[in-house]
């Protein structure tokens, strides 16, 4: 029997061949497939080379939508043209076979990739013809003969889950795109608005830290510190009380202190800290983003390259655990063969026993990302830079426990207590073996004796602010969504990515547009579903039950269709009021209008420079060339003012006070420092 082997990438299919034999390799329309000893093929998809779309004869600008079908990718998108030579050559290779194998990505979507390919293209009938599945989790060679001498039945369960997902993403996304578009037309405007079943909800979160930092309310608050001498240098240690709320209350304390301090109490603690889990996929992209700065989505394309090199295991996994089948210790002496990690492996290939600091999180599917040991080279530098951070976390997690003492040093001055805590490495452990990723930073206190007397040099009262929350990172609302389990670990990347490129979000510290603040508001008043975690979550609950054999696809899907069918009536019977709230004009004026402009009859809005900053600019652009250059930092809308109605704005920026300003240069009352007027000839 001739059997064709179908893998989701092309790089892919050739590592297959040659782990399987001495493979020929042929051509057909510039795309390559490999035939080894006379009876195996094996030739590669390039990604989804099928999408869903609506069936002929039923396209129609209306929604709800349920009537679609899967047609190849090229017809569906010009963007995926490239898709076609792929599929035609897997049609003409299928003909001279009988067996077909799925060798995708072991993966919900390396399912659905490959079953499209084997019954779309190949025209293989699931009843009748042989269809079986490899499953691998690195494509180091043993893995991959392993892999084709162990083949498992075609894994319906998960194709069944990922064919549900994609028509659940297709009804959310065409369906609520066409409900925004619609209700936009009816308020007299033209724009392509859209969102998902994913996204809403993580705009929404997003959102809400939005508005507690927009609406946050800075207070003062006053700090008292202390700077003891001790052999010519100082102790600066913090009165007890941390922040006084009033500044009286930090005077009256500094009033009622001396010229001298008492240390009345020495505490050590030491502390073992556990090496850290082995790496799933989220922690992978938060600890690059960390200690790398790379951005979550690039971190998984890199990953996936070293996965298809051979350099590393499967990326899309949810587990932080390594089994000992692995061959831990083979993978490490490999390694060795590396100058640069010569010395840690020699020293865990003599440690025994020899065990992982396995984490709780499990994957049905694949091990934690690990290296295989194979050498690397001809790496770039941002692959080097992931490769050689997953290697190192792979090493550290055999590694001992690091020994820390903490150190806390209280004064007594006339009764009015000051504190100075510190920490220290006593031990190293694991940290030698992480490297430069252990970020560990070292306080180290000065040695004195309880009951020691030290003179005083100085108090020092310090007036400061509360701060607003922290925006979340591209790291960090992964870590979020992970949490709050809204999509998939090898899909919440991209779903910020969407987010981004729709102009929703903006800024590594990520900051919720005017439009995406907008959407949120219109969504949350009329259609609060579509942002709902819950409803996200228990589809996502039920796809993962259609994988456990426990819930039948039709019935997922069912309740996606009564889903859209319900905020689908909720759109058509609010459309106008839709569309103004989105257009901004239900109060006659744009949402982010900042006045009218001084040189024409538009509108002042904000706008982003291509250099990164913001700037005032008309709504009439490029029939009107007006702007009112701001200041660097974030900018946001404070309120009205008093002497000309023009706009407040706020520029903030960490660690400063925000500067409040009239956007009106000529504002009658302005002061301070005026804005440069432009009217720029480009």
């Amino acid at each position: 029997m001739v059997t064709l082997i179908i893998t989701e990438k092309p790089k892919v299919a050739e590592r297959i061949a040659n782990a399987l034999g001495k493979p020929k390799r042929h051509m057909n329309k510039k795309v390559s497939y490999f035939e080894v000893a006379g009876d195996i093929f094996v030739a590669p998809a390039v990604g989804h080379i099928f999408g869903l779309a609506e069936k002929k004869g039923s396209q129609r600008w209306d929604y709800p939508v349920f009537d679609i079908e899967w047609v190849p990718s090229h017809v569906i998108s010009k963007n995926s043209d490239y898709t076609k030579a792929y599929l035609d050559n897997l049609k003409t290779v299928a003909k001279k076979c009988h067996t077909f194998i799925n060798a995708c990505d072991f993966d919900v979507e390396g399912s659905v990739i490959g079953y499209n390919a084997i019954i779309h293209a190949c025209g293989a009938d699931i009843k009748k013809d042989e269809i079986y599945r490899m499953k691998f989790s690195t494509l180091t060679e043993d893995a991959i003969f392993s892999a084709y001498k162990n083949l498992h039945p075609l894994d319906k369960e998960m194709v069944d889950a990922g064919i549900a997902r994609h028509m659940m993403d297709w009804y959310w996304g065409i369906n609520l795109s066409r409900a925004l578009t619609t209700s936009i037309k009816r308020a007299g405007k033209y724009m392509t608005l859209s969102t998902g079943r994913v996204q809403g909800p993580t705009l929404k979160i997003l959102s809400e830290r939005e508005k507690e930092i927009t609406g946050f309310k800075s207070r003062k608050y006053w700090e008292l510190r202390q700077a003891a001498l001790k052999e010519g240098c100082d102790i600066i240690s913090l009165h007890e009380a941390g922040k006084f709320w009033q500044q009286d209350e930090a005077e009256g304390a500094k009033s009622r202190c001396g010229k001298s301090t008492v240390v009345s109490d020495i505490t050590k603690k030491r502390v073992n800290q556990k090496p850290p889990n082995p790496f799933d996929l989220t922690t992978l992209q938060t600890e690059a983003y960390r200690c790398l700065g790379i951005d979550p989505r690039v971190t998984l394309e890199i990953a996936q390259d070293l996965y298809t090199s051979g350099l590393m295991s499967y990326p899309r996994t949810s587990s932080q655990q390594l089994p000992a089948e692995l061959d831990l210790i083979g993978i490490i002496k490999k390694l060795a063969r590396n100058p640069d990690y010569k010395d840690e492996c020699a020293y865990l290939a003599s440690k025994s026993p020899l065990k992982p600091n396995n984490g709780k999180k499990t994957d049905p599917a694949h091990p934690a990302i690990h290296p295989t040991g194979e050498v690397a080279a001809g790496l770039d530098a941002q692959h080097k830079k992931i490769y050689d951070l997953v290697v190192r976390r792979f090493l550290a997690t055999f590694g001992d426990d690091a020994v820390r003492q903490s150190v806390k040093i209280e004064f007594d001055n006339n009764g009015q207590k000051f504190i100075i805590s510190g920490s220290t490495t006593v031990e190293a452990g694991w940290y030698l073996l992480y490297g430069k990723y252990a970020k560990i930073e070292e306080e180290e206190l000065p040695n004195v004796e309880k009951g020691e007397v030290l003179p005083v040099r100085e108090l020092v009262i310090s007036e400061k602010e509360t701060k607003p929350p922290n925006r979340y990172t591209p790291a960090s609302i992964i870590r979020e969504m992970e949490k709050r389990n809204i999509g998939t670990k090898a899909t919440r990347a991209q779903v910020l990515d969407i987010l981004f490129k729709r102009g929703y979000l903006d800024g590594k510290s990520i900051q919720v547009t005017q439009l995406g603040m907008n959407i949120v508001e219109t969504l949350d008043k009329f259609c609060p579903d579509v942002l709902s975690e819950k409803l996200t979550r228990k589809f996502e609950k039920e796809m993962d039950s259609i994988i456990d054999g426990k819930m039948a696809s039709e019935k997922v899907l069912i309740d996606g269709r009564h889903a859209v069918e319900h905020f689908s009536k909720e759109f058509k019977t609010n459309e106008l009021e839709i569309g103004k709230s989105l257009t901004g004009t239900a109060s006659g004026a744009p949402v982010n209008t900042l006045g009218k402009c001084l040189k024409c009859e538009g509108n002042l809005v904000l706008r982003k420079s291509k250099f990164g900053g913001q700037f005032a600019g008309c709504d009439k652009y490029p029939n009107c060339t007006f702007t009112i250059s701001l200041p660097m930092g974030m900018i946001k809308k404070e309120g009205t003012c008093p002497d000309c109605g023009y706009a407040v704005l706020a520029s903030i920026e960490r660690g400063k006070r925000p500067f409040l300003f009239c956007v009106n240069p000529r504002c009658p009352k302005k002061t301070g420092k005026k804005e440069q007027v432009s009217t720029p000839s480009e």
